[in-house]
């Protein structure tokens, strides 16, 4: 027999294990009615390339001018952060206060008593005591110094014995990634008589990154009280993009003076068991972060911040499960498999060994020649003191005696932490019942060293929303306005001739605690994504209803919707959506690849490309008796006109230049256009100029009319309207446009009008103070714009 190391492998046939459908027809040369340019919304040509070079990673985005809530963020520090940090309690501040007051933080926010147990289901251990750690026993720590997994900068996570006394006197950790005091490395945490063993099982998979754990449990905490103790604690979970600080005081629930959530093994150490209370209150009590309201994979996120994927191995192809764990190996990503009976819920020890509902990380692969063909091997690490494989290719197992000497010390070696152990594929498709997988940022492989070993992603976020009458198009099941949805543009160099692995995530906005007071209930998304032909820039109606998607997912009612492609050189566009049109939420897309690739938001240029009063060289607006319109108005008014006389000549001729009767608003608004001197009044010999444009704007805007009524079309076709009446305009621009004048996701004629004015108006005033300050405009065209669209 051999041994061979398995290297990451092509993601080929893991398109069919998540993708739902699967046929690809080749768009044909699809060009653009209004071609988009790929933009940021102000205007300047940013292209947005991610990548990763020596382990560093760049952001080569320019993003001048543009608002925080606008910009796609490359691999740059802040991956997973926002820019804009919220308001939160101050740590820093209540301790101070609490010390100078000489008195025990208590939380008025998440109050000891029945409110943070449950909200309908009523604990079956009663009588539940709130008791703090030092009523507990003698000398509480918060973090025992026992055990340490020094993370290493070869990416070995190694152990070591700590010092013999347990840490000092008030158990103020070191910074070297205490993980508990289970000894040998293992994770000395139970989940108690009424704790879940999701969240338990998420901790747990942490040891293998130290520093993540560290971003979780703040090391800087003790119950010493010569130092910081004064009964305050803080922890930081991952919430829709940002980590959030959530403070607690250390009142803890028990039952005949034993914790009964999560604790540590060892009676004297509190930092899961605090850790656990945080976690419940940024879910609004413990029922919500037990039982069927809390799973292993949404721990995960809030621990990590990572996109994860969830794979039920029972039903799913062999195969496919082999390629993507040979796929994610070498990747900068975690995978953690567990067993659930669905008959008992418990933690089962089973014959083979293993233990259900407990997390085991999937570490390495390889793959073992004999006589009989090659059996793939697969290596896991067990965190925990018990629960290690006992069947076939275990050390004690006759596969593993039949290897030769030079193959056991191969896998011996490669079995590099103690709770390592090698099983077969078969044996771990067989018996694991789920698979998560935790795709890691590029800021969080940098500040990992037990990552570093691993191949890093390149990463692209974009936060945006999708708002009713603007953007919220719906699923492919509406192709009228599936199109209006956003959409970035994926483009994968043909020069490489490698394949890309890519990773796309729709976060929604979600609320921890469901019973909260504003919290809205999640909506149906997905996304589905396009290949394009080179020259198409945008997609629109008629493109979606002639060509199918590369893919589509399954539209769920879920926080976070996850799958990934493996996609040759070519051009892609992927479009977050909502099952159903009319729905306004904020998202958060991240797209993780492995190759060089170009992604960008797809928008327009805010430009005025056709200059109609410039078209417009003689008064050739006829009356039905023929006289020419100028003459017969001079003789009837003055050089001048005010509002009531121009409203008044519109009326008489509304039919030829408007769909409707012009009210005196939209008489002030076209005054606005040709009065540059302020006056209140319109030159007679611009009348002329000014109908042509009206007739201009009235037949761009039949195109688009709405069934039976030819005053009013829908506000998701303003963005072709625009086009058609010598306009372009970018993303914000056209959602400042839709919320000034459109109304229930209804344009009329009239606010279209209106909002050709303010554009109008908005090119020429930048255009007039672009040559009149001579040191450079301070504000760019699209600020200029929204001001002048919202004065």
């Amino acid at each position: 027999m051999s041994v061979e190391a398995e290297h990451g492998g092509c993601w080929d046939s893991c398109v069919r294990l998540m993708c739902h459908n699967h046929s690809s027809s080749q768009p044909s040369n699809h060009r653009h009615p209004y071609p988009a340019r790929h933009l940021y919304a102000n205007g300047n040509k940013n292209g947005l390339n991610g990548h990763v070079k020596d382990g560093i990673a760049r952001n080569v985005a320019k993003t001048n001018g543009v608002r925080p809530e606008e910009k796609i963020s490359t691999v740059s520090r802040g991956y997973w952060t926002v820019e804009r940090p919220r308001q939160q309690p101050n740590y820093h501040a209540v301790r101070r206060s609490c010390r100078e007051r000489g008195a025990l933080f208590e939380d008025p926010d998440f109050a000891a008593g029945p409110k943070c147990l449950y909200k309908n289901k009523r604990p079956a251990v009663q009588p539940i005591v709130w008791m703090r750690p030092h009523e507990m026993c003698q000398r509480p720590k918060f973090m025992v110094d026992s055990t340490r997994l020094v993370s290493q900068g070869n990416g070995v996570v190694s152990t070591g014995a700590g010092g013999g006394s347990g840490g000092s006197a008030g158990g103020e950790p070191t910074r070297n990634g205490t993980i508990g005091g289970g000894g040998g490395g293992r994770c000395g945490v139970e989940p108690g008589e009424l704790g879940d063993h999701s969240f338990l099982a998420a901790v747990s998979s942490l040891t293998l990154t130290p520093k993540f754990l560290d971003r979780v449990v703040p090391l800087d905490q003790s119950f010493d009280p010569t130092t910081s103790y004064c009964g305050l604690f803080r922890f930081r979970f991952w919430y829709f993009g940002e980590w959030k600080e959530v403070l607690v005081d250390d009142k803890l629930p028990t039952y005949r003076g034993r914790l009964v959530y999560m604790r540590s093994t060892n009676p004297t150490e509190f930092w899961a068991a605090l850790l656990e209370k945080a976690y419940a209150k940024l879910y609004g009590c413990y029922e919500n972060i037990s039982g069927p309201g809390c799973s292993t994979t949404r721990a995960l996120q809030d621990l990590t911040g990572g996109i994860v994927q969830s794979f039920g191995l029972s039903n799913q192809d062999r195969f496919l499960t082999y390629q993507v764990l040979n796929s994610a190996v070498p990747r900068s990503s975690l995978l953690i498999s567990t067993i659930t009976l669905k008959e008992n819920k418990r933690q089962l020890r089973l014959r083979n060994g293993l233990m259900t509902q407990h997390a085991y990380s999937v570490t390495g692969l390889a793959r073992v020649r004999g006589p009989l063909g090659d059996t793939p091997l697969v290596r896991l690490r067990n965190p925990w003191g018990e629960g290690e494989w006992t069947g076939p290719w275990s050390e004690r197992s006759w596969e593993w005696d039949g290897l030769s000497g030079r193959d056991k010390e191969l896998l011996s070696v490669r079995v590099r932490n103690d709770g390592e152990f090698w099983m077969s594929f078969e044996d771990f498709a067989r018996h694991f019942t789920q698979l998560d997988i935790v795709h890691v940022s590029p800021d969080d492989w940098m500040t990992e060293p037990a990552l570093h070993s691993k191949q890093p992603w390149r990463a692209v976020l974009a936060r945006r929303r999708w708002r009713s009458g603007y953007n919220a198009g719906g699923g492919p099941g509406h192709p009228e306005t599936t199109a209006m949805n956003p959409q970035f543009h994926i483009g994968i160099p043909r020069t490489s001739g490698n394949k890309c692995h890519v990773v796309v995530s729709v976060v929604q906005q979600y609320e921890t605690d469901p019973e909260a007071k504003g919290a809205r209930p999640l909506f149906a998304i997905g996304f589905a994504v396009y290949e394009v032909p080179h020259s198409t820039s945008r997609l629109t109606p008629q493109f979606v209803a002639q060509q199918q998607p590369l893919d589509v997912t399954n539209h769920s009612v879920a926080r976070e919707v996850v799958t990934f492609f493996t996609l040759p050189p070519g051009d892609y566009i992927v479009v977050p959506q909502t099952n159903v049109p009319n729905c306004d939420a904020k998202f958060l897309l991240r797209i993780l690849t492995d190759e060089q690739s170009n992604i960008w938001e797809v928008n327009d240029d805010n430009m005025v490309f056709k200059n109609i009063s410039a078209e417009f060289l003689e008064d050739t607006v006829i009356l039905p008796d023929g006289k020419p319109l100028l003459t017969k108005l001079m003789v009837k008014y003055p050089p001048e006109l005010d509002v009531i006389q121009l409203q008044k000549i519109l009326r008489a001729h509304w039919k030829a230049y408007l769909a409707e009767k012009p009210s005196l608003e939209l008489c002030k608004s076209l005054i606005m256009l040709r009065d540059v001197n302020i006056s209140g009044r319109i030159n007679m010999l611009d009348i002329p100029v000014l109908m042509h444009m009206l007739q201009f704007w009235k037949i761009a805007f039949q195109k688009f009319e709405k069934g039976v009524n030819p005053t009013k079309t829908s506000s998701y076709n303003l963005r072709p309207l625009l086009w058609e009446a010598g306009s372009t305009v970018s993303n914000k621009v056209l959602e400042c446009l839709v919320l000034r004048f459109a109304k229930s996701r209804v344009l009329t004629s009239e606010c279209f009008i209106m909002a050709m004015v303010r554009l109008h108006l908005a090119h020429e005033r930048y255009h007039s103070l672009d040559t009149k300050m001579s040191k450079g405009n301070p504000l760019s065209l699209e600020e200029l714009i929204l001001m002048t669209i919202y004065s």
